[in-house]
């Protein structure tokens, strides 16, 4: 069957684009009763795992965008006019379906709007994202001007920066709640240090992945040390949580050392095994639909994961351990088909998802 061109359409970054998405579903599902089951239970823990496994997809949205955005020229008028105001544009609708949505049963009275006006402005928690990634965009022309003219050192050193004092400083804090260490900690705040560092760090690692590469002895050093973190991440946190009596988290979230470990290992093999393969026609276009429906993915899946439960749909209706991932299933789907639908609606698709 006749391939299609790698240079056309990279896509093995739409299959990791697909593969991203589908890790933030399975996390806010297997968050579902994360906050609710004590430590303890069994159940608690089957969720704590899996949320465990699946925290690499926003460093993986932010270090895609890195490898595509810095690699190109963008002039500023199209990157605001194109992306920036399409993703405030995204942002401000679904903050408001999502506010009309948790006033839905009070009726809609002067109150009752204050509250949409409230999750407007504020939006839903998993909507973070948005915003982030504007503030990025807003910096890509001055980041793409320095790494187009600095040196390969000079943005090893930015990533030792990084490295060292974002996500070494963010796990070291998460293990210890040490007076000496939130000392520490509390200094690379102050310092903004870390404010330098944070997911601008993901956004320059994807492109130095993607332009420069890891020296290959390396590779499979990095791909063996997936499994290893991936169960560290479960123990480490389940000690912690354990030993507090309550959730934590932290230790496992998107600047872990764990995690970076997992988001670096799934980024390089995309980027160097995933690159190589030659898709047929049919399979590119199946795989093109999929991830340009992961925007809308994101957006939409907390709220048919709210609806779901309301109607008694949840990770509990059998043992969670296969509950979990097939309510992340189901929800992607449904979102993926919805998505498909809401993109082709004109003019108004393209702020809509």
């Amino acid at each position: 069957m006749e391939a299609v061109s790698q240079d056309k359409r990279m896509i093995h970054y739409d299959l990791l684009r697909i593969v991203a998405a589908f890790s933030v579903v399975m996390l806010h599902s297997a968050g579902q009763k994360w906050y609710v089951l004590p430590v303890t239970d069994r159940e608690w823990q089957i969720a704590n795992a899996w949320d465990a496994l699946f925290r690499f997809g926003v460093p993986i949205f932010v270090m895609i965008s890195g490898a595509i955005f810095l690699n190109k020229d963008i002039g500023i008028k199209r990157l605001y006019f194109h992306n920036i105001f399409r993703l405030l544009a995204i942002y401000w609708i679904w903050s408001g379906l999502y506010g009309i949505y948790d006033c839905r049963k009070r009726g809609l009275g002067a109150a009752e709007w204050k509250e949409v006006i409230k999750e407007l402005l504020g939006g839903r928690y998993h909507l973070w994202f948005l915003p982030m990634i504007v503030a990025i965009y807003m910096l890509v022309p001055i980041l793409r001007s320095w790494v187009k003219n600095a040196d390969k050192r000079n943005l090893q050193y930015f990533l030792l920066l990084f490295i060292f004092l974002k996500i070494g400083m963010f796990t070291v804090s998460a293990l210890s709640r040490s007076y000496i260490v939130r000392y520490a900690s509390d200094l690379t705040n102050v310092a903004e240090l870390g404010m330098a560092c944070s997911y601008i760090g993901y956004f320059v690692w994807g492109y130095y992945i993607a332009h420069y590469g890891i020296p290959e002895k390396w590779h499979r050093v990095i791909y063996a040390g997936v499994i290893p973190a991936a169960l560290l991440n479960q123990f480490v946190d389940r000690y912690l949580s354990l030993k507090a009596g309550e959730p934590r988290g932290e230790f496992y979230d998107s600047y872990g050392a764990f995690t970076f470990i997992i988001v670096t290992a799934l980024f390089l093999f995309f980027t160097n095994v995933m690159s190589k393969v030659h898709y047929s026609r049919p399979a590119a276009r199946i795989i093109r639909e999929l991830s340009d429906a992961t925007f809308g993915v994101y957006v939409m899946h907390v709220g048919l994961l709210e609806v779901l439960e309301e109607r008694g749909i949840d990770t509990m209706l059998v043992p969670n351990i296969i509950g979990i991932p097939l309510l992340a299933l189901g929800c992607y789907a449904v979102c993926t088909v919805v998505a498909a639908c809401l993109r082709r609606i004109p003019v108004l698709g393209r702020y809509l998802c």
